[in-house]
């Protein structure tokens, strides 16, 4: 497994702020601007990892869908459970 390690400065950009990613980073993890990301805080404050958000298509949230509507008494039934 590939670990990085190296230095990113913490910045304020507008009401918000921000950590700097270098373009290697950036082509390491195949983002670009507008990308989204989940973020998990150790409860010490110490840690920050960072995971880019999954994109589903919109032809498979239609199936999502379409399936839940077919089975929505079994699902109100599992919720239940």
């Amino acid at each position: 497994m590939l670990e990085l390690k190296g230095k990113s400065k913490f910045f304020k950009a507008g009401n918000s702020f921000g950590l700097r990613l270098t373009k290697r980073d950036k082509d390491l993890l195949q983002v670009n601007p507008g990308d989204e990301f989940e973020k998990t805080i150790s409860p010490d404050g110490q840690t920050i990892t960072f995971r880019k958000k999954q994109v589903v298509s919109s032809e498979t949230m239609e199936m999502i869908k379409e399936l839940l509507d077919e089975n929505k008494e079994l699902m109100e039934r599992l919720k239940d459970e």
